[in-house]
């Protein structure tokens, strides 16, 4: 996997490269104006040697090339050595043009360099020659030429030097708010919105301070609200629901008492009413307990997981009434520690969602140790739709639940049906692939 490149080392990168590149460049561009003006001083000295000498010799009908004050002079090109006609494969063009050579490779100082120069004296073209070697040249010049350029390189390596002493001191004063914001955000807490946003140096590193607390302010108000008004709508849903499941059993102990039967129509009416209260009541003490602060640990009591599952199984019943469902369960006994509340809600609502979608077919229900499997298949000719009085929350607040508590879960769908299955052991991600 590719590492992402951070913003710092980008910006330390491109400063370095940038001011590399920079001084690169003008070191390069004084080496040029270097070379420039030396050979704006040679060609100096070999034209002020032609106008010197035919200025004392001016009826020289030059034959032959001369050599005065170092310089070899000629009208014709042909006059001028063989080695200088050799290493310039064409005179001088144009008047004032200066052509040099040398024969050394890269980075090599050369052993001789040849220079040639056209100047017109009264319209007729002259020729100047000079060849430079080392024995030949001043000792003052190349004392001249060595120092400028150890001058020049001991610039450019100070310049170098600075130019990251300058980077690392910069990014040291930005990130060291840039690094105490990102730490005060990874910080933050509901108390601590409502203090003061500390000065981080920069008026852009300020502005996003603030920006981010008002962000997770109106966030945090946002949930606040919904928590608020989950606690208050399920607290007043628990008043009716209670008034209702009162009435069904009163009503219930009053037919038994008297020994009558309510018609069919009625009985049925009243059963949805018991069903639909019961499960009003199971999905209430569901939000209540999702809208507390689970992230503490809960109170754990011992708990035979068989006769849980059994007693859960046998109170959803109810749901499969005039359905043509079998149940089949697969239990073994299993001591667990665990909450027992979460446990209800969570196995709850996996039975009921299971009992309310399977309108014909089978329910398998298999519990190992701490992991639970529950399966329904539908018959292939079922179409008719289920009916009962559902929320269809059970499968998110399983998952929100089991998610918090740090329990496995996972949802299949099948062909015919679907698979949950659920293990509230600690090490319940270590077992996820293996089957019951």
């Amino acid at each position: 996997m590719k590492r992402p490149l951070s913003l710092k080392r980008l910006f330390t990168l491109s400063f370095v490269v940038f001011g590399l590149l920079v001084m690169i460049g003008y070191s390069l561009l004084s080496i040029h104006f270097f070379v420039r003006g030396m050979d704006n001083i040679v060609s100096g000295a070999m034209e002020n040697a032609a106008l010197a000498y035919f200025a004392t010799h001016p009826d020289a009908d030059m034959d032959e090339s001369v050599i005065y004050r170092g310089a070899r002079i000629s009208r014709d090109w042909q006059q001028l050595p063989e080695e200088i006609r050799s290493a310039f494969n064409r005179p001088p063009a144009s008047p004032g043009e200066l052509l040099k050579h040398d024969a050394s490779g890269w980075l090599q100082r050369p052993d001789i360099m040849h220079f040639v120069l056209r100047i017109d004296i009264n319209d007729q073209p002259v020729f100047i020659s000079r060849s430079m070697s080392r024995d030949s040249v001043s000792p003052l010049m190349g004392r001249n030429m060595a120092e400028s350029l150890q001058l020049l390189l001991l610039f450019s390596l100070l310049s170098a030097l600075t130019l990251i002493v300058i980077t690392g001191l910069l990014l040291r004063h930005i990130s060291r708010p840039v690094a105490r914001l990102g730490q005060w955000t990874r910080q933050l807490t509901a108390e601590q919105l409502e203090q003061p946003v500390p000065d981080f140096m920069y008026p852009e590193l300020n502005e996003m301070a603030q920006l981010t607390r008002n962000s997770l302010i109106s966030v945090n108000r946002s949930l606040q609200r919904e928590h608020q008004f989950l606690r208050y709508a399920s607290h007043e849903l628990r008043t009716p629901i209670s008034v209702i499941r009162n009435n069904i059993e009163l009503m219930s102990r009053w037919q038994q008492k008297q020994s009558e039967t309510l018609p069919p129509v009625l009985k049925e009416i009243t059963d949805r009413i018991d069903r639909a209260s019961l499960n009003m009541h199971h999905l209430t003490e569901t939000l209540l307990w999702m809208s507390r602060d689970i992230s503490s640990p809960l109170p754990e009591q011992t708990l035979d997981l068989e006769q849980t599952l059994t007693q859960l199984v046998e109170d959803m019943r109810y749901l499969l009434r005039d359905k043509q469902v079998s149940v089949d369960i697969d239990c073994s006994p299993c001591t667990v520690s665990v909450s027992e509340v979460a446990l209800r809600i969570v196995l709850g609502n996996l039975i009921r969602n299971a009992f309310q979608h399977t309108w014909q077919g089978e329910v398998t229900i298999q519990q190992q140790d701490t992991r639970i499997s529950i399966v329904n298949h539908l018959y292939p000719e079922q179409s008719t739709p289920t009916t009962e009085s559902g929320f269809g929350l059970g499968l998110q607040l399983t998952a929100q639940l089991t998610e918090k508590l740090g329990w496995y879960y996972r949802n299949e769908a099948l062909g015919d049906g679907h698979r949950v299955t659920l293990d509230i052991s600690p090490q319940a991600p270590l077992f996820a692939n293996q089957d019951l």
